[in-house]
Formats: structure tokens, sequence, C-alpha cells
């Protein structure tokens, strides 16, 4: 069984932005019988306050070599809220995120549905054993 993170605001639809998303919608999948077991919507718990990332407008940092306390807690927050998942699916993701997630052997796929239900179903039929 292996475990897939697609971003979310609601539990339902997938979110435009990673970095803003409320929460992640995480798929317990079998590969090996091609199906969904189960999901559940995580919430993050640093999501009050983007500083600039809010919807509608996203700011480019001034130096990418430096993070603030911020950025940085809010990394920390997506990490530690999916650190179980073997595969992000997402519509982007900043080059600090993905070199993150990569370094823990994670799989970052950078694609996009407003239904991530077919995102789910389409990496099954890709990845399956049957």
């Amino acid at each position: 069984m292996i475990k897939i993170a697609v971003p979310s605001d609601d539990g339902e639809t997938m979110s435009d932005h990673f970095g803003r998303s409320l929460g992640f919608i995480v798929y317990y999948v079998d590969l090996s019988n091609s199906k969904v077991i189960n999901k559940e919507f995580r919430k993050r718990k640093y999501t009050e306050d983007f500083h600039g990332h809010h919807y509608g407008y996203h700011h480019e940092h001034e130096d990418e070599s430096v993070t603030s306390p911020e950025e940085a807690k809010k990394h920390l927050d997506i990490l530690n809220t999916i650190k179980d998942v073997d595969v992000i699916i997402t519509a982007g993701m900043g080059p600090r995120m993905i070199s993150a997630f990569r370094s823990l052997n994670k799989a970052v796929i950078i694609a996009y549905d407003a239904n991530p239900d077919n995102l789910i179903n389409e990496y099954i039929k890709q990845y399956s054993n049957v």
C-alpha cells in the first residue's frame, strides 16, 4: 500500500497552490488490487497567516537562497502533515519543497484536476500491478 497526498482546502477538491492549501487529501492506495482503500483530509496547523501568499496574489521571494523563519515554519508544517506519504500530486510546487520531498524519497508529480479522484485513478492505471 502507498499513500498519495493532494493539496486541498476543503477535503474534496484540489487546491491550485500547494503552499497555500489548508490541508491535504491523503489516499491509501493498494496498487496490487488497483483500488483506493481509504482517504482522509489532514488539516495543516499553520494556515492562519500566509504573509503575502493569499488567494489571487503570489510574490516572488527576493533571495531564493534565504528562507525566512515564517516560511520555514510553513514548510515544516507541510512536511509534518504529510511526512508518511509516498507520492505528492500537485498543480505546482516551489524548488525548496521539491528538493525537501526528494531528499525524503517522496515522488512529486505535477498535475491538476479539480476532482483529485480523477488524478488518483489515473495514477492507479499507470502504476498498478494488475
